[in-house]
């Protein structure tokens, strides 16, 4: 993914460069991270990693400042409530909830084929944490669910 941010950033016209931490900086340096650098048009940006960099170009981009000023990445922002951030994680937070019922409706309803889906989760992509997002269950829900006798050979 980070090449093909830079290589999209690159093909915008962008002048990218990374400051790198040396082991000194690195111990002095909280975030511990290098500098991921994208200039162009007088404005030049940064971000921790090439996804964050192209981000905020992409932001950039749709802004469209005539001046580097502080906080010109919120023109555009529509201040509402809830904020927009919040929806998308109210909504997450129901359809999770809306699915463990209907996982927990199909244990009742066919054990059989709810441990069958279950097991093929883990021969799939293996592991409690990427069988509950497989499964789109969160984590605390799968754990309690591997309490199931039926499941014992799952648990780690």
């Amino acid at each position: 993914m980070w090449e093909t941010c830079l290589q999209l950033l690159r093909r915008r016209g962008y002048h990218l460069k990374v400051e790198l931490l040396s082991d000194e900086e690195d111990e002095e340096d909280e975030t511990g991270q290098d500098a991921w650098l994208a200039e162009k048009d007088g404005f030049t940006f940064w971000g921790d990693n090439p996804i964050e960099l192209l981000g905020l170009v992409a932001v950039y981009e749709d802004t469209r400042p005539e001046e580097d000023r502080p906080y010109w990445w919120s023109v555009k922002t529509v201040r509402e409530r809830p904020s927009l951030r919040e929806q998308l994680v109210d909504e997450a937070f129901a359809a999770q909830d809306a699915r463990v019922a209907e996982f927990a409706a199909q244990r009742e309803r066919d054990p059989e084929a709810w441990e069958a889906e279950i097991r093929a989760a883990f021969c799939l992509v293996g592991g409690e944490i990427h069988a509950a997002g497989h499964l789109g269950l969160p984590r605390v829900e799968m754990r309690r669910i591997l309490t199931d006798p039926r499941l014992a050979d799952l648990r780690d």
